[in-house]
């Protein structure tokens, strides 16, 4: 009779680890990795299946003395939404350092609080344009119309957009029109990109027309930008764009195509993001793992066991957190 009961042990154990404590073990085996982005990505894993101690790791790495962990961990709490304005927050919004006092503001900025008021106030004189972007972006939420105001004349052009979409949810009359007369006095790529969010976050309908022939004959990133703010209105054109941006040689447009694909969560799309999973990119690959799991599919779960055995760390951690987050 024990016979019955020794066996399937056996076969457990010549058969290796069962997928799910697979998983559970290379988050925990990320954990004590030296590299702080391979700890980082193991602790998001874990917040994102619902293990507090993720983000409470997180925060240890975003008040140690790591500039390039401090970076790191303000991305990855910007990754996975946190809003929460707390002291280590606010503290490294006063940092020296560039790219760590931006990404902090980046965060800060989703508050309500009145305790990040005056710090977004102290931001809109910044030098750096992205550091006044968030903090306009972030008074939108106190309803200051007469600083936002002021940010319509700002020497960025991102800054002034930002505020203009602000003005318009707060109410003010006209800022379609002065984003489109905006867009009329520069052509570069990047200005476009941020013009075509722009008048999809106001709801401007009358753009649709203009969003559509951005879908052809024109760079990608202004492509992608288009289809993205057609889908915003609802609306379908935007999607064999996405389908062949998946498939050109510049990985970022492929990134960003995979992430539009993730965020809308189009049954269609589910097919044609396999693949992307195994993109020799390691960041394509790691964004279509994760728009992979957001459909939440059983049938996902053997493509993100294999992806378990990745030789990059970065894509086991990926492919262990969507195993986990498989139903």
């Amino acid at each position: 009779m024990k016979f019955r009961y020794i066996l399937p042990a056996l076969i457990l154990i010549a058969c290796g680890m069962a997928p799910k404590e697979k998983a559970q073990t290379i988050l925990r085996d990320g954990l004590k990795d030296q590299s702080v982005i391979i700890r980082l990505n193991a602790a998001r894993g874990l917040q994102e299946t619902g293990d507090a101690e993720g983000l409470k790791i997180i925060y240890e790495i975003l008040r140690g003395g790591d500039k390039d962990g401090i970076v790191a961990a303000l991305e990855v709490l910007d990754d996975i939404g946190e809003k929460t304005a707390s002291p280590s927050l606010l503290a490294l919004c006063r940092s020296d350092n560039p790219l760590i006092r931006t990404e902090a503001y980046g965060l800060v900025s989703r508050s309500a609080d009145q305790t990040v008021y005056d710090v977004l106030v102290k931001g809109t004189d910044d030098k750096i344009g992205k550091v006044r972007k968030f903090s306009y972006q972030g008074l939108e939420n106190f309803r200051d119309t007469v600083l936002l105001s002021k940010g319509l004349r700002d020497i960025d052009h991102s800054v002034r957009i930002a505020c203009a979409v602000a003005l318009g949810r707060l109410g003010a009359k006209g800022m379609e029109n002065f984003i489109k007369t905006e867009l009329n006095k520069n052509k570069t790529s990047e200005f476009w990109v941020d013009g075509c969010g722009a008048l999809a976050d106001l709801g401007d309908t009358t753009s649709i027309r203009f969003l559509q022939e951005l879908l052809t004959d024109m760079p990608w990133d202004i492509r992608t930008a288009a289809a993205e703010a057609l889908f915003n209105f609802h609306k379908r054109n935007g999607a064999g764009t996405v389908k062949e941006g998946l498939k050109t040689n510049d990985p970022f447009i492929r990134v960003k195509c995979v992430e539009i694909i993730q965020q809308y969560n189009l049954p269609e799309f589910y097919d044609i993001l396999k693949p992307a999973t195994e993109d020799v990119y390691i960041n394509v690959s790691i964004a279509a793992i994760r728009a992979l799991a957001a459909y939440k599919k059983k049938e996902s779960a053997p493509i993100f066991e294999k992806l378990m055995a990745a030789p990059n760390p970065l894509v086991k951690i990926a492919a262990a957190t969507a195993y986990l987050q498989t139903p």
